[in-house]
Protein backbone atom coordinates (compact mmCIF):
# COMPACT_ATOMS: atom_id res chain seq x y z
CA UNK A 1 0.00 0.00 0.00
CA UNK A 2 2.48 2.34 0.85
CA UNK A 3 4.51 2.07 -2.77
CA UNK A 4 0.90 2.88 -4.43
CA UNK A 5 0.12 5.56 -2.04
CA UNK A 6 3.72 7.61 -3.42
CA UNK A 7 3.01 7.18 -6.70
CA UNK A 8 -0.12 8.36 -6.58
CA UNK A 9 1.36 11.49 -4.70
CA UNK A 10 4.52 11.94 -7.13
CA UNK A 11 1.83 12.18 -9.95
CA UNK A 12 0.28 14.57 -8.22
CA UNK A 13 2.90 16.66 -7.81
CA UNK A 14 3.74 15.68 -11.47
CA UNK A 15 0.65 17.43 -12.36
CA UNK A 16 1.16 20.84 -10.58
CA UNK A 17 3.98 20.74 -12.17
CA UNK A 18 2.22 20.69 -15.50
CA UNK A 19 -0.21 22.85 -14.76
CA UNK A 20 1.90 25.52 -13.38
CA UNK A 21 4.09 25.49 -17.04
CA UNK A 22 0.85 25.90 -19.14
CA UNK A 23 -0.41 28.47 -17.14
CA UNK A 24 3.48 30.30 -17.14
CA UNK A 25 3.44 30.14 -21.16
CA UNK A 26 -0.17 31.34 -21.25
CA UNK A 27 0.75 34.21 -18.99
CA UNK A 28 4.18 35.08 -20.89
CA UNK A 29 2.27 35.03 -24.30
CA UNK A 30 -0.65 37.19 -22.93
CA UNK A 31 2.42 39.52 -21.77
CA UNK A 32 3.96 39.99 -25.62
CA UNK A 33 0.66 40.16 -26.92
CA UNK A 34 -0.49 43.19 -24.56
CA UNK A 35 3.14 44.93 -24.95
CA UNK A 36 2.94 44.73 -28.68
CA UNK A 37 -0.24 46.36 -28.52
CA UNK A 38 0.69 49.15 -26.62
CA UNK A 39 3.59 49.99 -28.60
CA UNK A 40 4.13 51.32 -32.47
CA UNK A 41 4.59 46.84 -33.05
CA UNK A 42 0.92 46.71 -32.24
CA UNK A 43 -0.51 49.18 -34.63
CA UNK A 44 1.63 47.73 -36.96
CA UNK A 45 0.27 44.41 -36.28
CA UNK A 46 -3.26 45.82 -36.21
CA UNK A 47 -3.50 47.25 -39.60
CA UNK A 48 -2.35 44.19 -40.80
CA UNK A 49 -5.39 42.13 -39.20
CA UNK A 50 -7.39 44.98 -40.92
CA UNK A 51 -6.40 44.72 -44.01
CA UNK A 52 -7.85 41.18 -44.30
CA UNK A 53 -11.25 42.98 -43.19
CA UNK A 54 -11.66 45.43 -46.20
CA UNK A 55 -10.07 47.74 -48.63
CA UNK A 56 -11.63 51.30 -47.87
CA UNK A 57 -10.06 52.73 -44.40
CA UNK A 58 -13.05 55.52 -45.23
CA UNK A 59 -14.60 55.63 -41.71
CA UNK A 60 -11.34 55.62 -39.88
CA UNK A 61 -10.52 58.79 -41.47
CA UNK A 62 -13.28 60.75 -40.97
CA UNK A 63 -13.85 59.39 -37.27
CA UNK A 64 -10.18 60.69 -37.41
CA UNK A 65 -11.41 63.83 -38.31
CA UNK A 66 -14.44 64.52 -36.07
CA UNK A 67 -11.83 63.64 -33.05
CA UNK A 68 -9.74 66.50 -34.57
CA UNK A 69 -12.85 68.89 -34.27
CA UNK A 70 -13.47 67.79 -31.22
CA UNK A 71 -9.86 68.75 -29.63
CA UNK A 72 -10.30 71.71 -31.40
CA UNK A 73 -6.65 70.69 -33.43
CA UNK A 74 -7.01 73.44 -36.69
CA UNK A 75 -3.27 72.61 -37.58
CA UNK A 76 -4.09 68.45 -38.08
CA UNK A 77 -8.06 69.46 -39.45
CA UNK A 78 -6.76 71.56 -42.16
CA UNK A 79 -3.60 70.98 -43.37
CA UNK A 80 -2.73 67.21 -42.72
CA UNK A 81 -3.31 65.27 -46.04
CA UNK A 82 -4.36 61.73 -44.72
CA UNK A 83 -4.08 58.52 -46.75
CA UNK A 84 -7.84 57.31 -47.64
CA UNK A 85 -8.38 53.86 -49.64
CA UNK A 86 -11.29 53.72 -51.08
CA UNK A 87 -12.95 51.59 -54.42
CA UNK A 88 -14.50 53.60 -57.07
CA UNK A 89 -16.00 52.08 -59.77
CA UNK A 90 -14.33 48.45 -58.37
CA UNK A 91 -10.75 50.01 -58.62
CA UNK A 92 -8.75 50.39 -55.57
CA UNK A 93 -7.30 54.37 -55.01
CA UNK A 94 -5.51 55.67 -52.66
CA UNK A 95 -4.77 59.49 -52.43
CA UNK A 96 -4.27 62.04 -50.10
CA UNK A 97 -6.70 64.11 -48.59
CA UNK A 98 -7.42 66.90 -45.95
CA UNK A 99 -10.32 66.63 -43.81
CA UNK A 100 -12.18 69.20 -46.12
CA UNK A 101 -11.80 67.21 -49.18
CA UNK A 102 -12.46 63.98 -47.05
CA UNK A 103 -15.92 66.24 -46.32
CA UNK A 104 -16.30 67.23 -50.28
CA UNK A 105 -16.03 63.74 -51.09
CA UNK A 106 -17.19 61.56 -48.66
CA UNK A 107 -19.43 63.81 -45.99
CA UNK A 108 -19.74 62.45 -42.30
CA UNK A 109 -17.19 64.97 -40.93
CA UNK A 110 -18.11 67.71 -38.79
CA UNK A 111 -17.26 71.20 -39.70
CA UNK A 112 -14.00 73.52 -38.49
CA UNK A 113 -13.27 77.05 -39.47
CA UNK A 114 -10.20 77.23 -40.97
CA UNK A 115 -9.22 80.67 -41.42
CA UNK A 116 -6.41 81.85 -39.83
CA UNK A 117 -4.67 78.48 -39.97
CA UNK A 118 -1.86 78.88 -42.19
CA UNK A 119 -0.94 75.55 -43.92
CA UNK A 120 2.65 75.03 -45.53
Amino acid sequence: MKNNEKKMKSKKGMEMAINTVVILVISILVLVFLILFFTEAGSNFLSKIKGYSGYSNVDEVINNCNLYVDTEAQYSYCCDKKVVKYLENDKKIENKFTCLDINDKFGGVKGMSCGGVKCQ
